[in-house]
């Protein structure tokens, strides 16, 4: 439990030059519009890919590279929800074809063993 709070006050530290350094390059306003148009856009992929997400579960379609795909665009969108620089370029990196290439079998790997060990839960929102 400690690690955690260490990795989090780590991060914000980090985030919090992060802020400062790009304050002072480029302004308050920049800033401000790049923020909210990260969490903008990612709202606005979360509740176009959840979806289709919940429907290919639904339907009982095995995890396939496009639902491996659909699953990174849903983290993308979630860490540019997060507010913080860092998060909004790890969030637009998902969008990079190599970079999901890499991340796909370990998520795959993740949910293989989270359905293994019965730990996967799910609601059916009908």
């Amino acid at each position: 439990m400690k690690k955690i709070i260490y990795y989090w006050a780590i991060y914000g530290i980090i985030e919090l030059l992060t802020y400062i350094l790009l304050f002072r390059w480029i302004g308050f306003w920049p800033l401000l519009l790049f923020q909210i148009a990260s969490t903008a856009f990612g709202i606005f992929i979360i509740k176009r890919l959840w979806r289709a997400i919940t429907q290919n579960m639904r339907e009982g379609k095995i995890i396939s590279p496009y639902l491996l795909d659909t699953v990174c665009f849903i983290l993308a969108g979630i860490l540019l929800v997060i507010p913080g620089i860092i998060t909004s370029l790890c969030g637009l990196l998902l969008f990079l074809p190599f970079i999901r290439s890499w991340m796909k079998p370990r998520i795959n790997r993740w949910l293989e063993q989270r359905m293994n060990q019965g730990n996967f839960t799910y609601f059916d929102m009908r």
